[in-house]
């Protein structure tokens, strides 16, 4: 195969003053923003969950925002290169599937519950061990989360304006440090909406360019190719390429995966759940995960079209290339104005991603870790120590990510943990009066223990062979090998972690006792009607007119 700089020449871009005006001026409105909203955060309750005040509008650009990551639109796009559209399952199928659960069994009972955090649930429904846990987990994942997103940052910088990745990794970071400190969620969601309003003007602007260059819509829907010859728009495993090369239970376990990966795993997750934790009532809540999922497809599969034309334009990438289409499309199709409108647009997808993460990291240490060693910190201590955590955390995820090469593996595991570890205690916690805090720890361990075995036996019996002579003849593609291991591995771990979830509460919730599900003022929660499709009356009102108030 051809190298990426033989076929893609992107080592400098002749019109690069132009996007660093362009970028300068977007990132100097960013943090006017947030020194605007710096003017509606009184207490703790205004920075983590603005409030809870965000109309529709609001939450649903949020949402979107938060969930169209670097991963969404540079991955999705090398992913559709490679494997046409069952390479991008995961996201944005899998990620619009997840806004729809949530919206439909638990964005209502979130709501009602009016914590701060998600880990108040854990800590309220199974004690102080699992809302220790639930913290570690989830900060886990975003501290990677965060590194990740700056990285992409600053090389997107390198690429279109000769920066070296040091500074550009610095500068973002003090931006997005910066407007979060300020406004909190206040400031997060605005500049999010108009990042949202940013980056889909940029997708929107390309695509057209893109679908002339491969002859037409017909021929992308109908002719277009991808790098590993598979089905191009196969929505499902298929007869003859399985999924993803894989076939009988490997491959419907791939499959699974796919669509729960992020369609379960990112349910318990704070990003999530901060927004609907936000927004003015259940009803908004619930309607405006709908939204989001409506938008997040429709703009979430330009990308996806994007690396299919691409295919059709040079056939020959090698693998790592793959992250360049992007930026080679825009030097190479776009006018410069537009160019950096456009890197405007990816730098928006990145900064809305990484500017939730440091959110959720700094109320989760700066609220509920507080707590753990001081339970009657003030509402003027705790709102102090959530900003003083947000460049804490920006500046060790950064040095995770320049510094440790596991970095992009560790993200991974965080995610994954989430997923077998985290989701049936948080479904079970609302749904099964008897699950207690030792079935929930219980089942979080070992989903996280077999997950990782079942790994490396998925790896040696399966994978290694499947990916043997991608790049080399005769020789493993690890990181490809690694990857299809976690996530096939990751459906049998889910279903273990659910069986002990459900053994280990009928041993012991007579010994030990369920704790009874309660809101953030300690007063049990009313669990009935807990799903609608927030378009009639809301709950409250429900319950009002005669709704049932246990589960």
């Amino acid at each position: 195969m051809v190298a990426a700089a033989e076929i893609l020449d992107i080592g400098h871009y002749e019109h690069g003053t132009i996007v660093i005006v362009i970028l300068a001026l977007y990132m100097a409105g960013m943090i006017g923003v947030g020194v605007w909203s710096s003017r509606r955060v009184k207490d703790s309750t205004d920075f983590i969950v603005a409030g809870r005040r965000l109309n529709t509008f609001f939450t649903t650009g949020t949402l979107f925002a938060t969930w169209f990551c670097a991963g969404t639109l540079m991955g999705s796009t090398a992913q559709a290169y490679l494997f046409g559209n069952q390479g991008v399952i995961f996201d944005p199928w899998g990620a619009a599937l997840c806004l729809v659960i949530a919206a439909i069994f638990f964005n209502r009972l979130m709501r009602r519950g009016r914590y701060l955090t998600l880990v108040d649930f854990f800590h309220i429904r199974y004690g102080r061990n699992m809302g220790l846990a639930s913290v570690i987990v989830l900060v886990t994942a975003e501290v990677g989360w965060v590194g990740a997103q700056l990285v992409a940052f600053g090389t997107l910088l390198k690429v279109f304006t000769g920066m070296p990745l040091g500074w550009g990794i610095v500068i973002s970071a003090a931006v997005v440090i910066v407007y979060t400190i300020l406004g909190g969620m206040w400031s997060v969601t605005i500049t999010d909406v108009i990042q949202m309003m940013i980056l889909s003007a940029g997708l929107i602007i390309i695509l057209p360019f893109a679908v002339d260059h491969i002859g037409g819509w017909g021929h992308l829907f109908t002719q277009a190719g991808n790098w590993n010859d598979l089905p191009t728009w196969a929505f499902a495993p298929t007869k003859d390429a399985g999924y993803l090369g894989y076939f009988g239970v490997p491959g419907w376990f791939y499959y699974v995966a796919a669509w729960m990966a992020i369609g379960l795993g990112s349910i318990p997750a704070q990003d999530l759940m901060q927004r609907v934790l936000s927004a003015k009532s259940d009803k908004v809540a619930v309607r405006s995960s709908y939204y989001g999922a409506i938008l997040y497809l429709t703009i979430g599969m330009i990308p996806v079209m994007l690396g299919i034309a691409m295919f059709e334009v040079h056939p020959n990438l090698t693998i790592g290339a793959t992250d360049d289409i992007l930026p080679w499309m825009a030097m190479q199709w776009l006018p410069p104005i537009l160019t950096g409108v456009f890197v405007a647009a990816i730098v928006a997808a990145l900064m809305s991603s990484c500017d939730s993460a440091l959110l959720a990291i700094s109320s989760m240490i700066g609220y509920n870790a507080l707590k753990f060693v001081k339970p009657d910190a003030s509402s003027e201590l705790t709102l102090k120590t959530t900003r003083a955590v947000v460049p804490i955390a920006a500046v060790v995820a950064t040095l995770m990510a320049l510094y440790l090469e596991t970095i992009y593996m560790l993200v991974v595991i965080a995610w994954s943990i989430i997923l077998v570890g985290l989701f049936a205690p948080f479904a079970a916690g609302y749904f099964w009066k008897k699950c207690n805090g030792s079935a929930a720890l219980t089942s979080l361990i070992a989903g996280f223990v077999s997950w990782v075995g079942l790994s490396f036996v998925y790896y040696y019996s399966d994978t290694a062979a499947a990916n043997t002579g991608v790049v080399t003849e005769g020789e493993v593609y690890v990181e490809w090998a690694m990857w299809d291991a976690v996530y096939i591995a990751s459906v049998p771990a889910f279903l273990i972690s659910i069986g002990v979830l459900i053994v280990v509460t009928y041993l012991t919730h007579k010994k030990y006792p369920p704790i009874p599900l309660r809101d953030i003022d300690g007063n049990l929660m009313k669990l009935r009607p807990f799903w609608g499709w927030g378009f009639g009356k809301t709950a409250e009102a429900e319950l009002a007119s005669g709704g049932t108030d246990e589960a």
